[in-house]
């Protein structure tokens, strides 16, 4: 049985994220033992099964005792970090690491220090690379004993970094948890909206490079029985100011920001009629998979792994950055309902089941010496 230690943000509802919680729920456990390290405690953490070991970094950890022993390295200069990474390592004989972003470069200098292997599971795509230093990103790239891309637009970029046995992983879903509960007028009419308007859904951060500042000048092209809801967390920056305030001072009653969901999610994902992406670059959205699954045509911009899942007959990939084209195509799948097959959107969606992934995942794992 191998030991592997995954090592994430938060184990919250992102989409990097529950692809990392899909993961540890179906891996088999007589091949494999997961335990879990993550930077802050997100609300899938409780949902794990208790044999599988949870560690918070010292600082952030309900144990008193662990805080003090922070304290007790800090002024005897020792990195805590690594003191715990090492720690749990050698207490539980973990064969190697799994970090599940490229977002958490601090880990790969004590990885070579330990001389502990890493499989890096990449969902970024350039922009993301920003966040982190030239070295950071090296390391990751020149040190990882695997590295997985979640769809072929991350995989070419890691490819020309010059690390060509990137594995490809899609990522995937989990059909019997996509349940809506509520009927989808019920919801439409909880949300102030007409039984004639044709509702959008997006689903994501309200973040620049998930377009919510495109919403402007969005609307001024459809007509005023086309809204939107927004579902996902809101962010604490000038730009979701802008776009919200812009929103509803020009087009009051047209969007609606529903905030971060959990029990209600698929309710409001369900109520729409069609889903819409906004974003800049987007690696291979989880949540396009969830609305395809509920069987829903996706309209978005060419911005990532969006053209490697839709298809003539699912929704349209604009390949321009106009947000006119983008009205025009959301207008097309509006007005010509007959060309997108919904029981196609979800026969689509279900080849990315959870099940028939893992066991690409296990095989992946299986190759790590």
């Amino acid at each position: 049985m191998k030991k592997i230690l995954f090592i994430s943000h938060n184990l919250g509802r992102t989409g990097s994220e529950m692809l990392l919680w899909y993961s540890l729920m179906n891996l088999n456990r007589k091949k494999f033992l997961p335990l879990l390290f993550t930077k802050d405690k997100g609300v899938l953490v409780d949902t794990l099964p208790v044999e599988i070991q949870h560690f918070l970094p010292y600082r952030k950890n309900p144990k008193r005792s662990l805080r003090l022993l922070r304290s007790v390295l800090k002024k005897a200069k020792i990195d805590s970090l690594e003191y715990q990474l090492n720690y749990i390592t050698k207490k539980n004989k973990v064969d190697f690491w799994y970090v599940n972003t490229i977002v958490i470069p601090e880990v790969y200098p004590i990885a070579k220090k330990l001389g502990v292997k890493v499989v890096t599971h990449a969902h970024e795509l350039p922009f993301a690379y920003d966040f982190i230093g030239y070295k950071e990103l090296e390391i990751i790239v020149t040190s990882s004993a695997a590295l997985i891309g979640c769809s072929e637009a991350v995989c070419t970029r890691i490819s020309d970094m010059g690390r060509p046995d990137v594995k490809l992983l899609y990522g995937f879903i989990d059909l019997n948890k996509i349940i809506s509960t509520k009927t989808a007028n019920e919801v439409k009419t909880n949300l102030g909206f007409d039984s004639e308007d044709f509702v959008w859904a997006i689903s994501g951060k309200t973040t620049l490079i998930k377009g919510v500042d495109l919403l402007v000048s969005l609307l001024p092209e459809l007509p005023g029985n086309i809204k939107i809801i927004w579902i996902g967390g809101e962010e604490d920056t000038g730009i979701y100011y802008y776009a919200k305030k812009a929103v509803e001072n020009k087009f009051p009653g047209r969007v609606r920001f529903l905030g971060a969901q959990s029990e209600e999610y698929y309710n409001y994902l369900n109520s729409a009629n069609a889903f819409l992406l906004l974003s800049r670059e987007d690696s291979f959205p989880l949540v396009m998979l969830e609305a395809a699954a509920l069987g829903k045509p996706i309209v978005g911009f060419n911005s990532g792994g969006i053209n490697e899942f839709v298809k003539a007959d699912t929704g349209i990939v604009v390949d321009t950055w106009r947000t006119k084209d983008l009205a025009d195509a959301m207008m097309e799948v509006k007005n010509h309902p007959e060309k997108f097959n919904i029981d196609e959107i979800k026969h689509q969606a279900s080849l990315y089941e959870v099940k028939k992934q893992v066991s690409i995942l296990e095989n992946i794992l299986d190759g790590i010496d």
